[in-house]
Order: structure tokens, then sequence, then C-alpha cells
């Protein structure tokens, strides 16, 4: 008996997947994501930080093939990828995946549409090729989670298996030819957290990278490029390098069973998702000292999991990036100002003297409790004693936006135009939801699509 391959498994079903095999909850799920997505890129393509990769892009920038989000001008399939995959991680909104820690769409969505674009591929051509990204993706970093997140960033490193799959897909590349894109994914995948403890920018690149990288590779397998076959297994291959713990091949064996294009996360905050259930319970303490006049706050515990600890553990953030992965920041801004926006991480908050102070209040606990709970949940407890001492707890297992506490096609929509109004008109905010709900519906993505509905 042949022995069962993780990287086969992973290229025969992204090569073999139809539409009519999709699930309709993963189809209805992909496309409010594909909304989601978007509206991300969108506001991320009118931020400042996206200046270096326009400029690096009028530098390097090839043939005008696919579009770019807040570009009139298109550029090469690669760079398309790259700006608009860099472009949907910039403000900390995008999706997330539980059991993998990772955000697929900004990596797996980009080349389809780069790709979908070039070729005038079909809505459900489309939607079955980030269908197949986002399974293969989803299992190669659950297999690693989480001892490889401790050093490597998921979306980045497992990003670019996705990225290869979906833009191999609408390529029309063979099983063999989707088994070199994997390889030669796997060959190029890199990622590392170490910029986090700098605040730098790197995370826009981990995203940018991995999409442009997946198309790269997909057009050198069309052209005949062989990559490795066993590169998931190998013995010198990416579990090998990079899982850091032992990784179980049961998870490959359930393509088609279990999709996981059915269990991701919406963010309804700017910032890291493992602070979102601190901001849940936030919003409860918030709301309880709220029903308690002149009471104040003597010191809270808060107590969360080791991962969030590592990831966004920062006390006292002196930037913007650094806030949105600090913890306690978050549960000090929403108690004091209610929900998060991108206001609440600008200079000017991270200044306030009344914030100041009540972090100095704040502890922060990796729970053992709580950790034994992840990658399932991402949880959450604050205990709070007033200097009255009166004592208010909050607990969230499930932040708003997990599959537990799902969010609508009516709050993707209104989270869409939190991020476009002003930078959109409001037709063409009505004509990017309409597309994104009918998107299976669309003939041909080089007339019709989100670009053009934006534009």
């Amino acid at each position: 008996m042949t022995e069962f391959s993780p990287s086969r498994a992973c290229a025969e079903f992204a090569s073999r997947l139809k539409f009519e095999e999709i699930p309709e909850k993963s189809v209805d799920m992909l496309k409010r994501d594909i909304l989601d997505w978007a509206g991300c890129a969108i506001a991320g393509s009118s931020d400042r930080s996206s200046e270096p990769i326009r400029n690096v892009t009028k530098l390097l920038g090839g043939p005008a093939e696919a579009s770019v989000f807040g570009a009139k001008e298109k550029t090469d399939l690669r760079m398309a990828a790259t700006e608009n995959a860099y472009f949907g991680h910039i403000l900390e909104m995008d999706d997330v995946d539980r059991e993998s820690i990772s955000h697929p769409a900004t990596v797996v969505m980009p080349p389809a549409f780069a790709v979908g674009e070039y070729l005038g591929k079909s809505g459900k051509e489309i939607i079955t090729a980030i269908a197949g990204g986002f399974e293969v993706m989803l299992r190669i970093g659950a297999a690693v989670t989480p001892a490889h997140y401790q050093v490597w960033h998921t979306t980045a490193t497992t990003g670019v298996f996705g990225a290869a799959m979906s833009s191999g897909k609408l390529l029309g590349l063979s099983e063999q030819q989707m088994l070199w894109s994997l390889g030669n994914a796997g060959t190029v995948a890199s990622g590392l957290w170490q910029f986090n403890p700098d605040g730098a920018m790197s995370k826009f690149l981990h995203a940018g990278n991995a999409a442009g990288n997946g198309v790269l590779v997909s057009l050198l397998a069309k052209n005949g490029f062989s990559g490795a076959s066993h590169i998931l297994e190998g013995k010198q291959g990416f579990f090998a390098g990079l899982a850091r713990q032992e990784t179980d091949p049961a998870i490959f064996e359930d393509f088609g069973k279990r999709w996981r294009t059915s269990s991701f996360s919406f963010k309804p905050y700017p910032c890291c998702r493992h602070t979102h259930s601190a901001i849940d319970a936030a919003l409860s303490i918030r709301e309880q000292l709220a029903a308690m006049p002149g009471e104040k706050i003597a010191r809270l515990t808060l107590h969360t999991y080791g991962t969030a600890m590592s990831i966004a553990g920062k006390t006292h953030p002196k930037t913007t990036r650094e806030a949105k992965f600090s913890i306690s920041y978050c549960v000090a801004t929403t108690i004091l100002g209610g929900t998060p926006s991108e206001v609440s991480f600008s200079s000017g908050k991270i200044a306030d003297p009344a914030l100041a102070d009540l972090l100095g209040r704040i502890t922060v606990i990796d729970d053992p409790k709580l950790d034994a709970l992840v990658p399932h949940n991402w949880p959450c407890l604050i205990e709070v004693v007033t200097e009255s001492g009166k004592e208010l707890t909050a607990r969230v297992k499930a932040p708003k936006g997990d599959p537990e506490n799902e969010v609508s096609w009516e709050g993707c929509e209104l989270k869409f135009r939190s991020l476009t109004t002003g930078i959109l008109s409001e037709n063409q905010i009505r004509a990017v939801v309409e597309t994104a709900k009918h998107f299976e519906e669309i003939a041909d993505f080089s007339k019709e699509n989100l670009f053009l509905a934006a534009s």
C-alpha cells in the first residue's frame, strides 16, 4: 500500500474540486468573507501605510493585467496580488481561523481575483479556487499550530500554500502541476514574528509576499517548472523545518468531509484577534460600571492564554501598531471609550492620561485553565475590584465573530460601510455589497468585479 501523502492529498483536492461539491454554508461564508476582506483592503489602500508598496509597484510592476484597490492603473498579476493582500492586512480587521491562527482571506483571495480577472473567470470558478485555497491553507496551519506560531507568522508561512492553490486552480493546473506549485510554495514560505517587538510593518509584507509568491509558483508550474512532491511531510520539508512539533497526517484525510470554510471567524474590532474576547469582556465590565455611578476601578486582573500573552502582551504601547497588539491597552480603551475603532488607536488616545492611569491598574495573567481551551476557543476572564471594594467579573469563551457567535450578512454590510464610508460613494458601496452577495452569478470577472464596483 502506498504511504499516505499530505502533500498529494492537498494537490489532489484543490485540482479536482468542483463548485457543486462545496456546501451551501461554505459558499455563503466565503461570499460574506469576500465583502469583509474587500472592506479591509479598500480601507487599507487609503491608509498611509499603503504608500511603500504602491511606490515599489510603480518601480517593479509589469504589464497591465489585474486591478488594485485605490489605483486607476492595473499592474501585473504578481504585484496586483501582492498589493491587495498587503492592503487587506493593514487595519487588522480581516478574518481569522482559530485552529491554524491565520488570516486566510487576505492571502488566498487576492491571487484568485488577479488571475480570475486576467482570464475572465466566472464567480463560481473563483469561489471554487478560494475554497480550495482555504481548505489547504487551514489544514497545513492546523497541523503546525501552536508551536510553529511562537516563531512563525502562520498567515505568511501557510498562506503561500493557499495562494498557490487558488491561483493554480484558475490557471487550470493539472494535479501534478498543483503538486509542483505546492512544493515551490513550501520552499519560499517565510514570515517571522520578530517584527512585533519593534512594532514594525512586516506583517503587511507577510500577507503580500505570500499572495504574490503563490501566483509566481503557480505560473512557474504552468510553464513546466517542477517542485518537491513531498514538501509537507518530506524529511527536509515544511513540517521537518518549520513545524516545531509533531504533526498529525489525519488532518489531511478529511478533505470534502470537514469544511473549514464553514468555521472561520470575522473580526469586529481593528486590532489583533487575540484581544477580542478581552474587548467583549471589557464591554461587559463597562456596562456593569455604568450601573454604579461614581465607582472607579482599583485593580483589574485580565486572565488570558499563552499565545495572547506572547503576541499581544505589550503593557505600555507607544504607537498605533503596538496598541493594536496590546491586550491590556484594548481593555483599557474599551472600558473608557466603548467599542474600539481606528480612532481608539490614534496617537492622541494613546497619550491620554486617564488611559495610562487605568493601564497601571491592569495585571495580565496567563491562565492554564484558559490555555486548555485553545485553539478551539480564544477565551478571556476579567476580574475587577472597585475602589469601594465591589467585585465585577466578565467571562467570554467565543468573542463576537466566532462561528458560535456569528456575524450576519447585515453585520458584514455594516462593517463594510464603517470601513469604506468617506472612501467610496453610496452608489459604490451598494455596488460592492451586491457584487459580493451575488458573486456566484458573475459570468466574467474581467467585466464585473469588486474593483469595477469600487471605482
